[in-house]
């Protein structure tokens, strides 16, 4: 939906009058409004408003004088809906990002989304834009790269960047618009036009066709000229075989009718995570056992090495370095205790657990002891990391808003995936469409001690950035966004482009999970505990009314064995897993429950 200063005082007019006659009127404000599903032609030479082209209308003339503006001005756009959908997840508070940006257009006062705004939102939901591709626009959608990228990468010709956005193919940063990429629907259609809809004019992708071609599909009688003209465009062969370009265009009208908003799956890692990675390949490689032992062992000696060398050079300058990194620096020139240093900066057991939470690692057991292997996916980020880097959630999720129906980034992620070179000047790497797919792949429960107390401080309602780090100094700054970068890569919660924190749904039933997890339990969610959780549960009876699963004393060995750990282990982590307060003497209560709930809708 695009409403510009032109096309907005067209709406003001129709209200007034109802009708208009087209040939006087500013024809790209015409398409404009039409595409968007704001004004409809009753007959080939008037429009009028539709249902959502009034209510618009009536708001619009509440809300903002248009002469005031200037000629660039927007009163809706793709960064105004995605505010105020973020603002509306967040009982209706708008942010430092966005307020000013509302306000002006009268849609936000005292950093509360004003009624207007949340009409404005209800009435976008429930319209339906239009879909009408011509052979010229097609060509346009093809050259066009698919982003995140920088706005003025898509060439202007006329006003087709302003269709494509009233049809709600492409969508742009917030909280002004720097960046542009595809939605959901705008890459099912681009990725259409790469295999059919190749003319020299008329329409070569529309409702029409859609439509045809789903009958097609379904087996249903089509006349023989629709049926000429699918084939003519390559959407279908032998007069009703569906071509690689038909399937990709029945995509196009599954997205369109899938209103259903998917959530964002995102993934993290860190240097040091990628470190021991690489360790756990190198001492495999050597045939030295994977133990936790030995992989400290090698990882000290790494880390040593790194720094040593980072004092060489910077020793000098640690005034001008980030803080945190200053003080582990020095810190280490200080200490003479190599092993006591890495204790004080660095935690293996988390990263272990984190790498195995993305299925980058597996845990085995090897003479009673634990051992890590790395897994294929492990191995794909082992090819991809030559360089050792971290790759943050927030830069894989700016290439993966995309593929939601439709949603708007925010500038610094987009930059920060650049920084990590998981973005490249126009689309995604070869590096993020790894980093995007293994976020779609299943993932195994870890909060560490220090994520789940920033967890629990985020209220089910949500909060903003501004609220959770208020009042902390700068290195507690950064390692509360990096837990939440950690736990929204886990999928717990997410971080929207107006710095609004909110849970998932997950996020919620692991909050609730957490509820009855003592105050400073070491990892109170790791992989361990999930293993042994679930066995219980797949062997065990459930009780409804007392919201437990019990078992019986003689099944125990049974779920030990589902659990792939040793009996020592299995009896270690049983007893730790009770006083977590996930487990009864022969049951689990209603917090391991709602754990294993958790990982369910977190992989669904």
């Amino acid at each position: 939906m695009v409403i510009k200063k032109e096309s907005g005082k067209l709406l003001l007019k129709l209200l007034e009058v109802k009708k208009l006659a087209v040939a006087n009127l500013n024809n790209e404000a015409v398409e404009e409004l039409n595409l968007s599903g704001l004004v409809r032609f009753p007959i080939p030479a008037e429009i009028e408003l539709t249902y959502a082209g009034e209510e618009i209308a009536k708001i619009l003339k509440d809300s903002v004088n248009l002469d005031d503006k200037k000629d660039n001005f927007k009163f809706i756009s793709s960064e105004i809906i995605s505010m105020i959908e973020m603002a509306i997840l967040n009982k209706d508070k708008t942010t430092s990002i966005t307020n000013d940006v509302l306000a002006e257009r009268g849609f936000a006062k005292n950093g509360k989304l004003t009624e207007n705004a949340k009409k404005v939102f209800e009435v976008y939901m429930e319209s339906e834009p239009e879909l009408v591709i011509d052979a010229q626009m097609a060509n346009y959608i093809r050259k066009s790269p698919m982003g995140p990228t920088e706005a003025h990468n898509i060439p202007i010709e006329g006003n087709k960047k302003d269709l494509l956005e009233a049809m709600r193919l492409i969508t742009y940063s917030i909280p002004v618009g720097e960046y542009v990429t595809f939605t959901g629907l705008g890459q099912a259609v681009k990725e259409t036009l790469n295999y059919a809809g190749f003319a020299e004019e008329g329409s070569v992708l529309d409702i029409s066709i859609l439509e045809n071609l789903a009958k097609v599909a379904d087996g249903e009688e089509v006349d023989v000229d629709t049926l000429v003209m699918l084939e003519e465009l390559g959407y279908i062969a032998d007069v009703d075989t569906l071509t690689e370009g038909g399937y990709k265009a029945l995509e196009v009208y599954r997205v369109m009718h899938d209103k259903s908003e998917k959530s964002i799956k995102t993934f993290a890692i860190e240097k040091e995570e990628v470190q021991v990675l690489k360790t756990i390949e190198k001492l495999a490689d050597e045939d030295i056992l994977t133990t936790f032992e030995n992989i400290k062992t090698e990882l000290v000696d790494k880390k040593v090495k790194e720094f040593k060398k980072i004092f060489e050079t910077y020793g000098k300058r640690l005034n001008e370095m980030p803080k945190v990194k200053a003080k582990i620096i020095k810190e280490f020139a200080e200490m003479k205790d190599n092993i006591k240093w890495f204790d004080n900066n660095f935690n293996l057991r988390d990263y272990l657990y984190s790498l195995e939470a993305f299925g980058l690692i597996s845990e085995t057991e090897e003479n009673g002891k634990a051992v890590y292997f790395v897994t294929e996916n492990g191995k794909k980020v082992i090819a991809d990391q030559v360089d050792e880097r971290s790759i943050h959630s927030w830069s894989v999720k700016t290439l993966a808003l995309s593929n939601k129906f439709f949603s708007s980034p925010n500038r610094k992620w987009v930059e920060e995936a650049r920084r990590e070179r998981i973005l490249g000047v126009y689309e995604a790497t070869k590096s993020g469409l790894l980093y995007e797919e293994l976020a779609e792949c299943e993932k195994l429960p870890f909060i560490s001690k220090y994520e789940a107390e920033v967890f629990k401080s985020i209220p089910s309602s949500g909060m903003s950035c501004e609220e959770l780090l208020s009042g902390k100094d700068e290195e507690e700054k950064i390692y509360i966004m990096e837990a939440i970068d950690k736990l929204e890569a886990k999928g717990y919660v997410e971080h929207l482009a107006d710095g609004h924190i909110i849970e998932t749904e997950a996020g919620k039933l692991m909050d609730d999970a957490l509820s009855g997890v003592p105050s400073g339990f070491g990892e109170p969610v790791n992989p361990t505990f999930y293993r042994v959780i679930k066995a219980i549960a797949e062997v065990g009876s459930l009780y409804v009314k007392e919201k437990k699963v019990r078992i019986q004393p003689k099944n125990i060995k049974q779920a030990q064995k589902l659990s792939g750990l040793s009996a020592e282990k299995f009896n270690k982590t049983i007893i730790a897993a009770r006083e977590a307060r996930y487990l009864g003497k022969n049951s689990i209560n209603e917090s391991g429950l709602k754990l294993l709930e958790a990982v369910e809708v977190l992989n669904k």
